[in-house]
């Protein structure tokens, strides 16, 4: 197999077609997010067994549902990521379990708004959210496999903003269709967006034979243990910075339209509103952070936006004015670019190349263990303290992502 030839410009147009699978998981996770919850809350409210059974307990039992993607995160696709180094087939390394996990993740989340069954849909949510792990890793491994080390910012730049499109997409058109024709069609037509997706990279995507030594690739444990026993701990650290500013990130995420009604005094669609100028800058400033990288180096970038988003955080914390928490959250967005684009990218570096697939695989445990623990050590701070101390825990996390990057010593590679 040729492969698409990597060259000493970023080939845009490949990275853009790269972001296609990325896209995939930012349409149908957005969709997944808002409307899962209530398809469950209906089945429970409306069978007088399950509202016996857990009726008292659903929200509990909703959030359990809720965080089965971040185990699968933290369990099979760290595994599956390291797997994939050591794939080779016709179809390249990555590609084979992304033409695995596209068709079976599509099939499976068509069928989500239309049952009815509890058992059954949670069937039917469980073998999704497996066939999504099966590719989530290799499709972001399979950017830096075509591009080279000192295009990769600015080519994570367009995988994300690929993903925040898909996320508006799941949004505003999702919503419309959810509207005015069902929850069936918003979510059929997600899963042909996701099948013509799969089409396009199967056309476009031709790995490179990259001979790679079988003593360079390791297992997701090896990859770990490797990481601890390095003399430079600038991998371990990097990790530590990762799983803590996103501690920070997810407890806003988590908790805010909470936040809104209890401490702000304002309806919990006010609230969730507020987070839309951080997303969207997000989106605007990820293709900008990853050429800022490219000029100043990515862990400056990064020290930078952590910074600046601390120092966000910090002002907005004591304030009760939503109107004035809403405009410096989406200069916040900004910020969260400069962090957020550039930090896979280093824990690509550190790793090199004959092992993308695993520390992607490591990046992804340490992203979504922030997730399932964060939230939940924030909730028991609450209930000691009270909500108003969100932003101050966040900001706590941020101060220990920051003093944990300024440890990292490696990744920069070629990026400058």
């Amino acid at each position: 197999m040729a492969g698409n030839t990597i060259t000493d410009r970023l080939d845009w147009k490949l990275t853009f077609i790269i972001g296609l699978g990325f896209f995939t998981t930012g349409i149908t996770w957005s969709l997944y997010n808002s409307y899962v919850p209530i398809f469950l809350r209906d089945i429970i409210n409306n069978d007088p067994y399950w509202f016996a059974l857990i009726g008292a307990w659903i929200n509990t039992f909703i959030g359990i549902v809720m965080i089965l993607d971040n185990i699968a995160a933290i369990t099979l696709q760290p595994w599956i990521g390291a797997k994939s180094d050591n794939t080779w087939t016709r179809f390249g390394r990555r590609m084979p379990y992304i033409m695995l996990g596209i068709p079976i993740a599509a099939f499976f989340f068509a069928f989500i708004p239309v049952l009815k069954d509890l058992i059954i849909l949670l069937l039917i949510i469980t073998i999704f959210n497996i066939a999504m792990a099966i590719y989530r890793a290799p499709v972001v491994a399979l950017m830096p496999d075509l591009i080279p080390s000192k295009f990769r910012s600015r080519a994570n730049g367009v995988i994300n903003f690929m993903g925040g499109i898909g996320a508006v997409y799941a949004f505003l058109v999702g919503s419309f269709l959810y509207e005015w024709y069902g929850a069936f069609y918003a979510f059929i037509t997600t899963s042909i967006i996701m099948i013509i997706s799969l089409i396009v990279l199967i056309i476009y995507i031709k790995e490179p034979e990259k001979p790679v030594d079988i003593e360079e690739r390791v297992g997701i444990l090896e990859a770990f243990r490797e990481v601890i026993m390095d003399e430079d701990k600038s991998g371990i650290f990097m990790l530590f910075a990762i799983m803590l500013w996103f501690f920070g990130y997810f407890i806003i995420e988590t908790w805010f339209t909470t936040y809104g009604v209890l401490v702000l005094n304002v309806n919990e669609a006010v609230a969730s509103r507020s987070l839309t100028g951080f997303a969207l800058m997000f989106i605007l400033f990820a293709i900008p952070a990853g050429f800022i990288a490219s000029k100043i180096g990515r862990r400056k970038t990064i020290i930078f936006g952590l910074i600046g988003l601390t120092i966000i955080l910090a002002i907005i914390a004591p304030l009760r004015d939503l109107l004035l928490i809403t405009v410096l959250l989406t200069i916040g967005g900004i910020f969260w670019a400069l962090i957020n684009i550039n930090s896979i990218v280093i824990v690509w570096e550190i790793g090199g190349e004959a092992k993308l697939g695993a520390y992607t695989g490591l990046y992804y445990f340490f992203s979504a263990l922030a997730a399932i623990v964060g939230p939940v050590v924030a909730g028991g701070i609450f209930d000691i303290f009270g909500h108003w101390t969100m932003f101050w825990i966040s900001v706590i996390f941020m101060i220990l992502a920051l003093l944990s990057m300024t440890k990292v010593k490696r990744g920069e590679g070629e990026a400058r």
